[in-house]
C-alpha cells in the first residue's frame, strides 16, 4: 500500500520520490489543501472506498493513511 502512494504522490502530484517516506507529514508533501482533498479521493478511487475530509483530517504521516487505507479495505 504505501509503495501506491508514492506512486500516486509522485506521478499525480510532483513529490520527489526521496522526500517520501512511511513517516513523512502529509502537510510536508501537499501543502495546498485541495491538493490534500484531491489525494484522498484519488486513493479512495484507486482502493474502491470513500474516504472522507474528517478522517483525512486525522491522518499525518504516510503510515497513517496507509493505515487508514488498510482499516477501509479489510471492511
Amino acid at each position: 500500500m504505501y509503495n501506491t502512494i508514492a506512486e500516486v504522490l509522485t506521478t499525480r502530484f510532483a513529490v520527489p520520490a526521496g522526500t517520501i517516506t512511511a513517516e513523512t507529514a502529509l502537510e510536508e508533501v501537499l501543502t495546498d489543501s485541495l491538493d490534500v482533498v484531491e489525494f484522498g479521493v484519488v486513493m479512495g478511487e484507486h482502493y474502491n472506498v470513500l474516504i472522507s475530509d474528517e478522517e483525512l483530517e486525522t491522518v499525518t504521516t504516510i503510515a497513517d493513511v496507509a493505515g487508514l487505507l488498510s482499516s477501509k479495505v479489510a471492511a
